[in-house]
């Protein structure tokens, strides 16, 4: 609850909502409602509970406590397993713990994750043969969730064909990569600056190290790559923050998906003992 709170609260964090910052339709309270909401799913998640079930209870809390839509259905991604993992051993052995649960994962939970995703106002589109035709995947029909369950396809398997399209899919494949470098990044920062600084130049650098791929499904790689370029030219000072903040609202440029790693790693930097 904790990480996702500072993270929406990061000022200027270029292009997602923060403190000064709201889109039309979700705002910034949404963000500090859905995170405080959803806490008693996080606490359930240190002892029970699928993390398809998980990532499902959350969502639906989630919009019960605002009106702004789908906000930290990634972050749910990421988070869940960490919690797990943290419950299940010692704080250095997180990272190999969070790799098994993601690996664990069943067919309950790919169809909970998929019945989140309607919840949330979420759709999913058949690029990659979840189902048959070449056809939009409607994730709230029954037929597509019997689907589902006929071919045996676990969460694991739809992080696995999402991967290369999607960076929190990605670190389920890629054992956290950048989670944990964000993690490293973060606390760092911590040690040197203030905590809203930590955040906001981590979010910055991980932009600058990859295209997001939230702004590449809304748009396209190449406006990914655009907005990739611009977070290298504010960390090499030939633009402000500000500057490039402003430049990514008025272009509704959104980098979600930078945003949810952020969040998994304030959540590991914290669990590493990282004080506010």
């Amino acid at each position: 609850m904790l990480s996702m709170i500072l993270e929406v609260s990061g000022t200027p964090k270029p292009g997602n909502i923060d403190r000064d910052h709201d889109y039309v339709g979700t705002k910034y309270e949404d963000f500090l409602a859905s995170a405080v909401g959803v806490y008693p799913v996080m606490e359930k998640a240190c002892n029970e509970g699928g993390i398809g079930s998980l990532i499902l209870e959350a969502s639906g809390e989630s919009v019960l406590w605002q009106g702004g839509g789908n906000t930290h259905f990634g972050a749910y991604i990421l988070l869940f397993p960490l919690i797990k993992a943290a419950m299940r051993g010692p704080v250095d052995l997180l990272r190999d713990n969070a790799i098994e649960i993601v690996k664990e994962t069943t067919i309950e939970d790919a169809v909970d994750f998929y019945r989140a995703f309607s919840m949330v106002d979420v759709r999913m589109k058949d690029k990659e043969g979840l189902a048959s035709g070449e056809k939009e995947l409607d994730v709230g029909s029954e037929s597509s969730l019997e689907e589902l369950s006929r071919r045996g396809i676990t969460m694991y398997d739809i992080m696995q064909i999402s991967a290369k399209n999607d960076l929190v899919a990605r670190e389920w494949i890629e054992g956290f990569r950048r989670t944990f470098i964000a993690a490293e990044k973060i606390a760092g920062r911590r040690k040197a600056g203030t905590m809203n600084d930590a955040i906001v130049l981590s979010y910055l650098e991980l932009l600058a190290e990859e295209p997001d791929t939230f702004i590449a499904k809304k748009y396209d790689l190449e406006k990914a790559v655009y907005v990739q370029g611009l977070a290298v030219d504010a960390l090499e000072r030939r633009m402000t923050l500000r500057e490039l903040s402003h430049r990514l609202y008025v272009e509704k440029i959104n980098p979600g998906s930078t945003a949810d790693i952020v969040i998994a790693g304030l959540f590991v930097a914290l669990l590493n003992g990282m004080k506010v």
